[in-house]
């Protein structure tokens, strides 16, 4: 049985992963400008959003396991990532609060990824939970929240709970 996705929704999904990509090539992976790559992501995760609590108000808190919920949440787990971790570097003072709150949100967008266990995302996966050991400066930390989240392997509602909390921190 398989779920038809509105094509409306598919193509704004499509166009949302591909500026992300677009963003993560120009301004992380070849340049590190992470303060450009910030704003950028930022107004990406409005946008993502907007596009999230109109899902919401369509289908309710209780969204339905479908195809559009996976693009979502594919897109969106990686836009958390990396606007936190262009929000990390870009304030180079780094203190305790903004560590904090890096922190937190890798453990949301790790949360956001749907069936964990599945082997499409575990380079996100290793790339989220290195980024964590990384900030968190606890050695072997990696491994650890890496088990956690495969252990956990959140359903798509889990995930979406997940986004709403990351959401919420990061439009302030």
């Amino acid at each position: 049985m398989s779920t038809k996705v509105p094509l409306k929704n598919a193509v704004y999904l499509l166009q949302l992963k591909e500026q992300l990509d677009e963003i993560v090539f120009n301004d992380i992976d070849t340049s590190r400008k992470w303060g450009v790559a910030y704003s950028k992501l930022d107004s990406l995760l409005e946008n993502a959003t907007m596009y999230y609590n109109g899902f919401k108000e369509a289908y309710g808190d209780k969204p339905k396991e479908n195809t559009t919920a996976i693009l979502f949440l594919n897109v969106s787990y990686k836009l958390i990532y990396f606007h936190t971790i262009s929000y990390y570097h870009s304030n180079e003072t780094n203190k305790e609060a903004v560590k904090n709150q890096a922190l937190e949100l890798l453990l949301l967008a790790a949360n956001c990824i749907p069936d964990a266990r599945n082997e499409t995302h575990a380079e996100y996966l290793d790339e989220i939970a290195k980024s964590y050991e990384e900030i968190s400066q606890i050695q072997g930390k990696q491994v650890e929240f890496k088990n956690s989240i495969i252990e956990q392997n959140n359903r798509i509602i889990d995930c979406f709970n997940s986004y709403s909390k990351a959401s919420g921190l990061f439009l302030k």
